[in-house]
């Protein structure tokens, strides 16, 4: 069975450590200690991008930033079950300079490579806003504000210049909201203070950005912290000092089943008001055999998910169950319920706990 495809789109302004944190993103989990703790590791599916990236991470361990990109790029990555041979999950990252939201294309190769990669967002099942952690700190919530207007503008921009030329962009229904940096912030400082500071302080602008994303829910419910590295003057690199990058691919698996759930409830005249998350997931998982008749595309993966991840391993707050699932999938060598079953895991360890924090 071929790997299940998520497919994530990230954004952020120029400086907001995008580069960085692909290049730590793969570096932490390629390492042998991370594939033992969490019982999976991840490949570059093409080997330059891969080498490239540790490239990357390696001049960061020196104390060298690398400049960030200027150009449209697609990186997928697999994800392997530890001793088991044959990739469960793979993972296509798109990554948007931040320059493309900030100037016009300079010549008629980057309009066509804009146009080209900016289609790609119709395959995402999650976009990930990425807000730069430095000058939250330094400028405050008035920072934030800025940031949703913004997108939100830039946004209508791009939906509006795009249905004029007949070709109408389709944006992810489901986002993550995230902080770089956040080594600068106290140790104890979390996703859920974060939440508590934009949702209190930006909610107009926060608004805003979900009408024109055409999706009631899109922000304002999943929140992380990020920190590719600690970078403290003139000392070098800790790659121990991550924070949240291990859990950011599980965020993106359970924001795309969270995804599915709400496209069924909608399409459910009769659902109650109340209905929560995992009564709707209960619901999909009667439907799982027809779902893909009424999902969208980009989430007909979930029927997938579904039938190797069950809803109790959704809703279990309890890291031990989780990990004993995982290994005795490793076990019998089910290698879709051992990588499905440590991400879901992986974001109830003290760092997911932390990390990444959802208020529905």
């Amino acid at each position: 069975m071929p790997p299940l495809d998520l497919h994530v789109a990230v954004f952020g302004a120029s400086g907001a450590g995008k580069t960085v944190l692909l290049a730590a993103f793969y570096r932490a989990q390629t390492q042998p200690s991370f594939q033992q703790e969490y019982a999976y590791k991840i490949q570059a599916v093409n080997k330059a991008q891969g080498n490239r990236l540790l490239g990357r991470f390696y001049r960061l361990e020196e104390g060298k930033f690398p400049d960030g990109s200027t150009r449209f790029d697609e990186i997928e990555f697999d994800f392997f079950p530890r001793d088991l041979p044959d990739p469960a999950v793979r993972i296509h990252w798109y990554d948007y300079p931040g320059r493309w939201w900030e100037e016009e294309p300079v010549d008629a190769d980057e309009r066509e490579a804009m146009r080209e990669g900016l289609l790609r967002l119709g395959m995402s099942q999650v976009g990930i806003l990425l807000a730069d952690g430095a000058k939250y700190r330094s400028e405050g919530t008035a920072y934030i504000r800025w940031l949703f207007e913004h997108f939100a503008d830039e946004c209508d921009r791009l939906r509006r210049t795009s249905a004029a030329a007949g070709e109408e962009v389709s944006f992810p229904r489901e986002w993550i909201l995230a902080l770089s940096k956040a080594d600068l912030f106290p140790a104890e400082y979390s996703a859920r203070d974060f939440e508590r500071e934009v949702c209190r302080d930006a909610d107009d602008q926060l608004a805003k950005l979900c009408a024109v994303l055409r999706a009631e829910h899109a922000f304002g419910h999943r929140f992380m912290l990020l920190s590719s590295v600690a970078a403290p003057p003139d000392a070098q690199v800790d790659p121990r000092t991550s924070l949240g990058v291990r859990t950011l691919a599980p965020a993106v698996l359970v924001s795309t089943v969270e995804g599915a759930v709400r496209e069924a409830q909608a399409s459910r005249k009769e659902k109650s008001a109340k209905e929560t998350f995992f009564q709707g997931l209960r619901d999909l998982m009667q439907f799982v055999d027809s779902v893909d008749d009424f999902l969208p595309k980009r989430y007909q993966i979930v029927s997938k998910i579904l039938r190797f991840v069950s809803i109790k391993d959704f809703a279990s707050t309890r890291v031990d169950r989780l990990k004993r699932a995982r290994e005795d999938a490793i076990r019998k060598g089910d290698t879709f319920k051992a990588v499905l079953t440590g991400m879901v895991a992986a974001l109830r360890d003290d760092e997911g706990l932390r990390a990444y924090h959802q208020n529905q």
